[in-house]
């Protein structure tokens, strides 16, 4: 009897081992790769490969030598243990500097939302007398660049009333992601959203693809253009899924001044190969000035223009003045 009770003992300790082993695999990481990305998940296993358990991606491999740590709750950052010199992955055989991250590591982190720039600006303006007006303006945007990714989200929304008569009821989202392929050449894919209350278009989707081309990319100024197609889908109050296949062409600048004040400048043409006609173009301008590190000021000029609706609703062009929060 006592010795079925000391193998019992035992044979509960090393269960109890194993799954000690197995949580402290399976624990909460934070990997920090070497080109400086951060990615966390679930530690699965560690050797030539980190497996790492992602809660949008799954399993998630990164070759060992393009990680630099890899820290566990309440422990300061461990480094993986590197190979001898001049053996497989070292820095003497030159493998390490050529290994970079899968491209989905990138997009990982891109999907956790970590270290977005942040931005909401908000306008107003309000009249009374002979007539009462009033307008409503704000804008969130949020980007993050991720080795050769380069992320953007938008939302804007305008609103306003003349004597009680609605005047602007317009809803806007875009979210654009560029990925360099070589030196000054990009791939695009841009989605957007929009409806419009006054135009009589209750939804408008788009979705482009194309390539462009940065032939200034300096520092302080960057000067790219491009080309693509997009397919659009949109339901009018009388007519309901119009599907159109477009051309585009596009066109934009950033450029700071210094490191107050930076001006921007976006423009876009679209135009069905079939019935040329019917085109759309869409400008803006816009110059920001920060106040502080987290509070700036901006005014944007736009203009947007689309013949294939009737000429009453074509064109539709504002100047934007709004504060905005950096966080």
């Amino acid at each position: 009897m006592k010795k079925w009770m000391r193998i019992t003992v035992w044979t509960a300790l090393a269960l109890g081992a194993l799954g000690a082993a197995e949580q402290s695999l399976a624990e909460e990481v934070r990997v920090t790769l070497r080109n400086g990305d951060v990615i966390r998940g679930r530690l699965i296993s560690e050797g030539s490969v980190v497996l790492i358990e992602h809660k949008y991606l799954g399993d998630v491999e990164i070759p060992k030598s393009g990680v630099k740590a890899i820290t566990r709750p309440n422990q300061t950052a461990k480094k993986p243990e590197q190979p001898a010199a001049g053996g497989e992955g070292s820095p003497e055989s030159g493998s390490e500097s050529k290994t970079s991250p899968p491209w989905y590591v990138g997009l990982a982190k891109a999907m956790s939302f970590e270290e977005w720039s942040r931005q909401f600006e908000f306008g107003m303006s309000s009249q009374n007398g002979r007539r009462d007006k009033v307008d409503f303006n704000a804008r969130f945007n949020m980007r993050r660049k991720i080795e050769k990714n380069d992320y953007r989200f938008e939302f804007r929304r305008y609103y306003g009333e003349s004597n009680q008569l609605k005047t602007t009821d317009r809803s806007f989202s875009n979210f654009r992601w560029r990925r360099d392929l070589s030196p000054g050449v990009f791939y695009q894919m841009d989605t957007s959203y929009s409806s419009d209350a006054i135009k009589e278009i209750d939804l408008n989707l788009e979705q482009k693809v194309g390539l462009g081309y940065r032939f200034i990319n300096q520092k302080a100024l960057k000067v790219s253009t491009g080309a693509g197609m997009s397919g659009r889908y949109r339901d009018e109050n009388d007519e309901k899924g119009i599907t159109n296949y477009l051309l585009d062409v596009f066109q934009d600048v950033d450029y700071r001044m210094n490191s107050r004040v930076r001006l921007t400048q976006e423009f876009r043409i679209a135009l069905p190969p079939d019935d040329r006609n019917e085109y759309e173009y869409e400008f803006e301008a816009a110059m920001v000035s920060k106040v502080t590190d987290s509070l700036h000021m901006s005014l944007r000029y736009q203009l947007e223009y689309d013949k294939s609706l009737p000429e009453d609703r074509r064109e539709d062009q504002r100047v934007v003045s709004s504060i905005g929060f950096d966080f």
